[in-house]
């Protein structure tokens, strides 16, 4: 959880404008409200609007080929993770003001109206936490051309089956880095905000509709040669 204050952070300090948080796959809201207290603390509740995306009935049937285990014994299994709406809706409610939660397929979900706020709402953080590949792509399908460059995307389930690029989350980032989704898109790992993990990437995106604004442009910060010394 201490990547959402790095990142959060960061847009906070580094980049002009309002943003947008958006989670696929919130079961009972364990990370949702997490991320919505991190706002708080870092006084960012009035820049920051956090959508929530889950059908809250638990995984969907499972797709052997693009999900399953390559090992016996960890396969997802369909239900599970079925969360809360009400209640979330209802705890959030009654703490925090900038969410909101969006119930359904994301395909039904990532509606024209909702993908026109991120304009205003820019989005900062992708967090993908929705286990498989059908619906991990299924939310780049619709998204991509409103993902600006240096948005992180996080993945929270990479490390399934040892993050092999034919299942899950991880064949999702192997699509998009071989072309398969444009070829003015990449995930690139985002070493510094992940900690040496690779749940963390900045997407860069050629022909996004918008851009992130930095607060600062780039300065001259040549070093002027002093007496050699070793020491600066």
């Amino acid at each position: 959880m201490d990547h959402i204050y790095e990142v959060l952070r960061a847009f906070r300090d580094d980049y002009e404008g309002s943003f947008s948080v958006l989670e696929f796959g919130v079961a009972d809201g364990y990370a949702f409200t997490k991320k919505l207290h991190a706002a708080r603390y870092l006084k960012m509740e009035s820049r920051v609007m956090f959508h929530g995306f889950d059908t809250f009935e638990g995984l969907p049937d499972i797709d052997q080929g693009a999900d399953g285990a390559l090992i016996e014994g960890d396969d997802w299994v369909a239900g599970t993770y079925k969360g809360r709406y009400d209640e979330l809706q209802s705890y959030c409610g009654a703490k925090y003001g900038n969410f909101e939660l969006h119930k359904g397929l994301f395909e039904d979900t990532l509606t024209k109206d909702f993908l026109a706020t991120l304009e205003e709402y820019r989005p900062a953080l992708i967090w993908i936490d929705c286990d498989l590949y059908s619906s991990t792509i299924s939310v780049f399908k619709r998204l991509i051309p409103w993902i600006p460059t240096g948005t992180v995307i996080y993945f929270d389930d990479i490390y399934y089956n040892f993050s092999s690029r034919f299942t899950g989350e991880m064949r999702a980032v192997h699509e998009i880095n071989r072309g398969d989704f444009g070829s003015g898109i990449e995930l690139v790992p985002d070493r510094y905000l992940s900690w040496n993990s690779n749940r963390l990437y900045r997407f860069i995106n050629l022909d996004a509709k918008f851009q992130h604004k930095l607060k600062e442009t780039r300065r001259d910060d040549l070093r002027l040669r002093g007496d050699d010394s070793p020491f600066p």
